[in-house]
């Protein structure tokens, strides 16, 4: 039974009350393991949520990789059930049915459900939010379901369901307190999404060997990201951004080359696009270059180098979930792709180069020293800040830390993250700059509910 501290909402509840709820009746806020999910699973009749289901796992990229596999599958005629996470608003974001974000009223008719079977087990936030989702998607009858893991790969909740294609998009270190120390027990918890017989495409340029015998065990060969399938671009440009057009070339499902040309470019990571794009064709389902380009064109994800602008300062700014090094690493790649000349510790900049301007908070079990490293050679002023919850840095710890890795630094602490990017946009109106705001999904989610940022 529920605690009574803890009662259940009524089943007409509002979305933010079973929220609280279920956000509470946890003694942890992360417990990996699937054996409790799946008494209740079973006890709801969930099996398999969509006749073709998409796992997707890894560092950085996911949620990249399920809007694009979304937004291709749709373009096709397909419906679509999109699990992803975290959201940066609402909630609602975690759960998109044909790109759309999921009603709160079907929400919460889901969670009604998973509590009156739930007991006597105890499920996490996580667990339950996974358990509406896929039961939402089978309400639906999505023809595809597309699910991002939360977090690792073998005992997240998403393993739950026995994938048709997997995709694991990176490894790199994250999360190392759960999944292991190292690249290497990192990608074993991530490889436990394979199965054997189902097309596994691996999107990492130096893969781990844990990955590669895992995948042997099950009788897989990857398929591999540059050997397999790439992007090919103008021999000038990086394959990262600015460029007209691009061209996949992949692996059919029969082991063919296939290819599709004349692509827009999205404003998603290529590496990430390529992956899904070779999932569909593991699948029988890349479809035709207009189809293509009709559902990559101006593609993008929010909090994944997004493109915005400050209205009352006119300030550009770049929204980057970057949270750990291998993603501050592109997000610096991709900076210096836009500004070929901004390196400040390398030579002079250009009129036309902005100065750009870094508004950083994040958790204090980031490596935030390396974060700040990958990104410094772009970085002419440093806003620090500090946002609230458990897991957070405060303004001094972060800023301690960015001198100490960074002691030439130009560096301006601030108690909350809305302070610094106010700051930021607002200093030297003459100075031609560039905002970024990075760090954290919490980092984002403060400055991106600002009703004068467009």
């Amino acid at each position: 039974m529920s605690s009574p501290q803890h009662l259940a909402p009524r089943s007409d509840a509002s979305l933010d009350a079973w929220l609280t709820y279920i956000s509470q009746i946890h003694p942890r806020e992360i417990e990996l393991g699937l054996e409790r999910l799946s008494r209740v699973a079973q006890r709801l009749g969930l099996a398999k949520p969509a006749p073709v289901v998409i796992t997707v796992a890894g560092t950085n990229g996911k949620g990249s990789t399920v809007k694009t596999l979304e937004a291709v599958l749709m373009a096709s005629g397909y419906s679509t059930g999109a699990y992803t996470s975290p959201h940066i608003l609402r909630f609602n974001e975690r759960i998109r049915l044909q790109g759309e974000e999921a009603a709160d009223e079907d929400i919460v008719a889901c969670f009604a459900r998973i509590e009156a079977v739930r007991e006597p087990e105890s499920l996490s936030y996580f667990e339950f939010t996974t358990l509406a989702a896929l039961l939402l998607f089978a309400d639906k009858c999505v023809d595809f379901a597309l699910l991002e893991v939360g977090l690792g790969g073998r005992l997240d909740a998403v393993n739950l369901i026995d994938p048709d294609c997997c995709i694991i998009t990176n490894i790199a270190l994250d999360h190392e307190d759960w999944l292991g120390k190292g690249r290497e027990n990192i990608g074993a918890e991530k490889a436990g999404i394979l199965r054997a017989a189902t097309p596994f495409v691996f999107c990492d340029r130096d893969p781990p060997a844990s990955v590669l015998a895992h995948a042997a065990s099950l009788g897989l060969t990857p398929i591999a990201i540059g050997a397999d399938f790439s992007a090919h671009v103008s021999a000038h440009v990086s394959p990262v951004e600015s460029a007209d057009q691009w061209s996949f070339k992949g692996k059919a499902r029969n082991g063919g080359l296939i290819t599709r040309d004349a692509l827009p470019i999205p404003n998603l990571f290529l590496d990430n696009v390529v992956g899904a794009l070779q999932g569909l064709a593991c699948l029988d389902l890349l479809p035709a270059e207009e189809i293509l380009r009709r559902a990559l064109n101006d593609l993008g994800l929010v909090g994944r180098f997004e493109k915005r602008r400050d209205l009352s300062t006119g300030r550009r700014v770049i929204l980057d979930a970057a949270h750990n090094v291998a993603a501050a690493e592109l997000l610096a790649r991709r900076l210096k792709t836009l500004f070929p000349v901004a390196d400040t510790r390398s030579q002079a900049k250009a009129e036309s180069t902005p100065t750009i301007r870094l508004v950083l908070a994040a958790m204090s079990d980031k490596n935030i020293e390396d974060i700040v490293r990958a990104l410094d050679p772009l970085v002419d002023i440093w806003y620090i800040a500090a946002f609230e919850g458990a897991r957070a840095a405060g303004a001094r710890e972060i800023h301690t830390r960015v001198s100490t890795a960074l002691p030439k630094a130009m560096i301006r602490p601030f108690d909350s993250v809305l302070s610094a990017y106010r700051a930021a946009c607002s200093d030297q109106p003459d100075e031609h700059a560039m905002i970024v705001v990075t760090g954290s999904f919490h980092t984002l989610a403060e400055v991106a509910a600002l009703p004068d940022l467009d």
